[in-house]
């Protein structure tokens, strides 16, 4: 949960804690459970399983939206991909992204779809930096 406050403290609100941090940790353990119970293996549909959770549990007071991508994306660089080189630059990936997190939230889309989304924009990692490596040793699981 820490590693999530901590994202949403550096990109979104650097004093906000979430409002609700029971849904917050909810959120978090969503794609451990996803992974024990129903076996998913898909690094994608586990992102996109945590990012959902976010959104739709609205732990946050502002900028829910957008500390899912983040956290979406951190998850994926644990696991070797990358959804944004610059959170939230002003390109058509993040533009995508934006839309896509929206059709969720609207139910326009289901968090199946958006995995996919993610694997069809996500990029090979090529090095882990050192925040990618503390936020992986950090993980529960990865």
């Amino acid at each position: 949960m820490v590693q999530v406050q901590q994202l949403h403290a550096n990109f979104i609100a650097a004093n906000s804690l979430p409002t609700q941090p029971g849904l917050l940790e909810s959120a978090i353990h969503s794609p451990m459970n996803l992974k024990h119970y129903a076996k998913q293996e898909d690094v994608f549909q586990l992102a996109a399983n945590l990012a959902e959770k976010i959104m739709k549990n609205h732990a946050f007071q502002d900028g829910n939206k957008r500390t899912a991508l983040l956290a979406a994306d951190m998850f994926l660089k644990v696991n070797g991909h990358y959804l944004q080189t610059v959170p939230f630059a002003s390109d058509s990936n993040n533009k995508g992204l934006t839309e896509a997190h929206v059709a969720l939230v609207t139910n326009r889309m289901n968090a199946e779809e958006l995995g996919r989304y993610y694997k069809s924009v996500a990029r090979p990692l090529m090095e882990m930096t050192p925040e990618i490596v503390a936020y992986r040793e950090a993980a529960t699981e990865h």
